[in-house]
């Protein structure tokens, strides 16, 4: 069975039964591709479809009474966009793709199967999700308390750590497609402030830039600028045993 990014995440954290691979391979069994800057769903719309991310990256943001911009998330290939709002009826905010995207939609009754066959899977989808909106608490800790420059050095981190756990060789460096609006949106600063404090930060020695090519070359003093503890492990002590 070949392995899917969803798969690759999900067994980062707990085992998972060919049963439980076979369960979660029914999730991505569309695919839909999207281009670069579309919109994937819009806030009030009824949220029907979940979507797991195959490739690319797309971001969550809501728009301002007075048309100023907040992005709130940032999906990676083997998320499930927006699990969090599977009980809501309507969406809370838009989701665009920041690149071209193949996303994998299925219906939210499709968890159904998982929710009654697998507790594990259960289990684990919940942990994951209480986990990345902790990460999501985190940030905004980081946005209301920190410095541009630590701002800017905590959302690197991050983004190296989700990368982790997916994608390799993540150590040698990784494409940023964010552009300085994106990142100053999501970080509640300025254009400005944003090119000035990267070209310090690499001025630095923290990283380097090759065009939107970003390596990291002192994780253990970036942590250290910006006290990154990063998101820790789920503890699976709990979980129903593997089936």
């Amino acid at each position: 069975m070949t392995e899917s990014c969803l798969v690759t995440k999900l067994g980062r954290y707990a085992e998972l039964s060919d049963a439980d691979r076979r369960l979660l391979a029914v999730l991505e069994e569309e695919e839909r591709e999207f281009r670069k800057d579309q919109i994937v769903r819009r806030t009030g719309q009824a949220i029907e479809y979940m979507y797991v991310v195959k490739s690319g990256w797309l971001v969550s943001f809501s728009i301002m009474e007075d048309g100023r911009r907040q992005l709130l998330q940032i999906f990676y290939p083997g998320d499930i966009i927006d699990l969090s709002e599977v009980a809501l009826v309507r969406a809370q905010h838009d989701i665009k793709c920041i690149t071209a995207a193949v996303l994998c939609p299925f219906p939210k009754a499709g968890l159904e199967p998982l929710f009654s066959t697998s507790p594990r899977l259960t289990a684990l989808l919940f942990s994951m999700t209480v986990k990345e909106n902790g990460e999501l608490l985190d940030r905004i800790r980081a946005v209301g308390r920190l410095s541009a420059y630590e701002r800017l050095c905590y959302l690197l981190l991050e983004i190296s750590e989700r990368l982790r756990l997916t994608v390799r060789d993540v150590e040698h460096g990784f494409r940023l497609p964010l552009t300085q609006s994106d990142i100053a949106d999501l970080l509640g600063l300025t254009n400005v402030y944003v090119s000035k404090t990267m070209t310090r930060i690499e001025r630095d020695r923290l990283i380097s830039r090759q065009g939107n090519r970003i390596t990291l070359l002192d994780l253990p003093r970036m942590k250290e600028v910006c006290e990154y503890k990063g998101a820790g492990t789920i503890d699976t002590s709990w979980f129903p045993g593997v089936r």
